[in-house]
């Protein structure tokens, strides 16, 4: 029954019970920025960054860099510059932005599976949906084969959402992008060191994310940002890196990186 009241759940009012962190919002508080400034050219005419920027395959970068550096500006400012432009699904989430009493999993995961279905065709909006409820479905009835569901559907359309693990979110939205595979993606996850609670548990599993992306049959770029602490060096090892005073010195001629930003 509750596998068949999902295939009628109306998109827009299920929209409005997502935890969602309202990120354009966010992005706006963001001092704007010039790629030619030289604060950020070790980021804009770094090789490794054009490499990855103007790359015909899959790619992940990770820039890491002190406060001083302002990398959230370079975030905000791929997501202004690239976002309007592109035809594929465009993803973004800034950690410093998902504050609240929602575990970062769920903030995170709500929060994408918007833009998903925001920037999707009328006729897969549903789809969409269905296959992420059907997800944590399966995940509640394998814990419990005895779970009721039970009164209006926004009740238990709640009681879905609420009772996830952090495990099952991530299988949920790898669920979701399974089922969009002819689709490329570009997705920015700012600020990994800005979550408070939870932060190895996240990083974690965005990695664990990162690497399952990878493996799509059709293109996908990432960037992931944070300060260079430890613990995110050690979650993140092997991954593509421009850090900070340590990065490749190879830079770009400035008339080559305005063909490629």
């Amino acid at each position: 029954m509750v596998r068949s009241a999902i295939d009628s759940v109306a998109v827009d009012p299920f929209l409005q019970m997502l935890f969602v962190v309202n990120q354009e919002e966010h992005i706006s508080t963001i001092p704007s920025l010039n790629c030619d400034q030289p604060e950020f050219y070790w980021i804009f005419r770094n090789i490794d960054f054009v490499q990855w920027d103007s790359a015909n395959c899959s790619q992940v970068l990770w820039l890491s860099g002190p406060p001083k550096c302002n990398i959230h500006q370079v975030s905000s400012y791929i997501v202004k510059e690239k976002a309007p432009k592109i035809e594929y699904c465009f993803l973004y989430f800034f950690c410093s932005a998902a504050v609240g009493e929602k575990s970062v999993v769920s903030l995170f995961v709500h929060t994408l599976l918007y833009q998903i279905v925001s920037c999707s065709p009328m006729d897969k909006k549903n789809s969409i949906v269905r296959n992420f409820l059907h997800s944590l479905v399966d995940g509640i009835f394998k814990k419990d084969p005895n779970q009721l569901f039970e009164g209006p559907s926004e009740t238990w359309l709640k009681r879905i959402l609420d009772a996830p693990t952090d495990d099952e979110l991530w299988t949920a939205l790898k669920a979701v992008l399974a089922k969009e595979q002819e689709r490329e993606l570009f997705i920015v996850v700012d600020g990994l060191d800005k979550v408070q609670h939870e932060k190895r548990e996240f990083i974690n599993g965005v990695r664990t994310f990162v690497e399952h992306l990878q493996q799509r049959t059709s293109k996908v770029k990432i960037l992931l940002t944070s300060r260079p602490q430890d613990e995110i060096k050690e979650i993140l090892d092997g991954l593509p890196c421009i850090e900070y005073d340590k990065e490749r010195k190879g830079l770009v001629a400035p008339r080559f990186l305005k063909e490629k930003i």
